[in-house]
């Protein structure tokens, strides 16, 4: 289940618990990003500082804007904690002005991930920065950002959401239609994924109408083998064929009966939400 008020700092390929009042720590060659050298990657920040070295007492050489590419050329350094989470530093090689260029540049202001429409709009998703909780009602969680831009890497819309990192492996995104929806155009589906038992899957969904981008309702699969399950499934209006404009969300949870037997039976309960689409918001349904 998703974990309350402990953040997960990575020890190998496992994550372990640590002090709220601390930073969240990705382990500097394994982390969400999974980037490795000679792979390209996106600026994510509205500025990102070039460094002459691998650290924040290095010279500033330069800087890059949202969208921009640069090519992986090391293996990590140690890295730093800024916007209370550390990464590790790169170096990396890039153009400009037509000229070939390197440098190092932090982790954490590069994209997670992105997708690019027929259109030439791109479709950017990072981390802004980790928010620790002010009281013991909220969650530590990423502000993670999906960004817009045009064919001229022109910032053109953004949006905000609240990911609760839980131990997740994997990043990923897709790319949808409109699914049905009125006013849609495309789709952005961010995943973070989990090969481990008793960290959540996390699907994210946010929609681009074409002027600005919208949140939609996400969400998450966890399980731990032979102990329980819980399991969501979304299907849209192109996939339901029902009400035009409604959103399924499908819950199934189980629970198993007998502890310690060969082919456990599970106590299963499912159930539905609903939420109604009206071209620029989605409300859920009592």
């Amino acid at each position: 289940m998703k974990i309350g008020h402990f953040m997960i700092v990575y020890i190998g390929l496992f994550p372990t618990l640590t002090n709220a009042q601390e930073s969240l720590a990705f382990e500097d060659d394994f982390n969400l990003w999974n980037i490795e050298k000679g792979q390209t990657a996106s600026i994510f920040v509205d500025k990102a500082y070039i460094r002459s070295a691998p650290g924040l007492q290095a010279a500033v050489v330069d800087s890059l804007t949202v969208g921009k590419k640069v090519t992986i050329t090391s293996t990590p350094f140690k890295g730093s904690t800024i916007k209370n989470f550390y990464a590790p530093w790169y170096q990396i090689n890039y153009t400009r002005d037509g000229q070939s260029k390197q440098g190092f540049i932090w982790l954490g202001l590069l994209t997670l991930g992105k997708q690019a429409d027929k259109e030439g709009f791109q479709y950017l998703y990072g981390f802004d920065r980790f928010v620790k909780p002010r009281n013991e009602q909220e969650q530590e969680h990423f502000l993670t950002t999906v960004k817009v831009l045009n064919k001229r890497d022109s910032l053109v819309a953004s949006q905000s959401y609240s990911f609760v990192f839980s131990g997740q492996f994997i990043s990923q995104s897709k790319l949808l239609p409109g699914m049905g929806l009125d006013n849609v155009k495309q789709i952005l589906r961010m995943e973070f994924i989990s090969e481990a038992c008793g960290i959540p899957t996390e699907y994210n969904y946010v929609a681009w109408t074409g002027q600005k981008l919208i949140n939609l309702p996400n969400r998450y699969s966890v399980a731990d083998a032979g102990v329980f399950y819980y399991d969501e499934k979304i299907l849209f209006p192109a996939e339901h064929r029902k009400n035009n404009q409604l959103i399924y969300k499908y819950i199934e949870e189980a629970e198993v009966k007998d502890d310690g037997a060969k082919d456990p039976n599970y106590s299963i309960s499912k159930r539905e939400e609903h939420f109604r689409w009206d071209g620029d918001k989605f409300i859920k349904l009592p």
